[in-house]
Parts: structure tokens; sequence; C-alpha cells
């Protein structure tokens, strides 16, 4: 039963913050939402802000991720990201306040512009999974 399961390892600055086996694997990358299954061809991948979900039968767990970079390989699936929570570590309010600093931002350079899209983007992720 082991090689129809996928093995994911999520680490960020600190440790390795999860180390688990599942069925199935869905991941934001930057330019949408990626599937993987047992078996996966190798990748290496960029990592959006939003919804990792691990699926185990009929259960999902469900994880907020940060951003960062994923890679399958035969091995297993490997996460770097900033930050991993739970949605219910997500502080709806604190989520609404840093949406509403990151729309007072100054856009004046390219720096600027990406720096404004990223915290957006981020808090609007944050915003969809907080309770």
């Amino acid at each position: 039963m082991a090689d129809k399961q996928v093995r994911c390892v999520v680490v960020t600055p600190e440790k390795t913050a999860l180390e688990a086996s599942c069925d199935s694997l869905t991941l934001p990358l930057y330019d949408g939402e990626f599937g993987i299954l047992p078996g996966r061809a190798p990748m290496v991948g960029r990592l959006g802000f939003g919804l990792l979900k691990m699926r185990n039968g009929t259960s999902t767990t469900d994880w907020f991720v940060d951003g960062g970079f994923v890679q399958v390989t035969r091995d297993g699936v490997f996460v770097l990201t900033d930050r991993l929570l739970k949605p219910d570590q997500i502080d709806k309010k604190q989520a609404e306040e840093d949406l509403a600093k990151a729309m007072t931002i100054k856009t004046n350079s390219q720096e600027t512009h990406a720096l404004k899209e990223r915290t957006l983007t981020q808090a609007r992720a944050k915003m969809r999974l907080a309770k």
C-alpha cells in the first residue's frame, strides 16, 4: 500500500513542519492549483499562497501555504515554504487588516509594485481560508 500513497514533506525556515503520507495532494502553484497522485512524474514548481489539501480516503486535511517551491520526485513531494498554518490559525481580523494595509502601498517602482501585488495576493488567500 505504501506505493499507492504520496509522501509529503513540508519544510519551513524553522523546522520540518509536516511529514505525512496521503492518497492525493493538491497544492497552490503560482499560476493555478496542482494535483498530485502516486506515481506523478518529477517536476519543480513555484508555489502561490493558498490551500494545501491532503486526502486520505474520504477525509481531507487542509493547510495554508505561504508561497515557496515544490519538488516532486519518485521519493515524494517536498515543499519549501515560509509558513505552514492550519486554517484555524489564521486570524480573520488580522487578514482583513493586512489586506487594507496592502491596498495603501504606493507603487512608484517595479519593486514596490511587486511587493504590493505579493502582499495583496497573500492577504486575499488568508481571507479566503480564515474562519
